[in-house]
């Protein structure tokens, strides 16, 4: 093998590694991602639970004589 040809040949295998690196990146920016939004939406039905569990025995009966009237 010529060294141009080794040369050749070296330069494929870092683009190889290049390429495999930068989409190992780009999925795991995208897994982020989804997990940022998944955790968000976690911790929006999360407080939304608290906020009606956070609600006192006479809070819940002033409320259902407001709506009888």
């Amino acid at each position: 093998m010529s060294e141009l040809e080794m040369m050749r040949q070296v330069a494929t295998d870092r683009l190889v590694y290049m390429r495999v690196m930068e989409k190992c990146i780009s999925d795991m920016d995208m897994l982020l991602s989804t997990l940022k939004r998944d955790i968000t939406e976690i911790s929006r039905q999360v407080a939304t639970r608290n906020e009606e569990l956070s609600l006192t025995p006479s809070e819940e009966v002033d409320e259902e004589e407001v709506d009888e009237d």
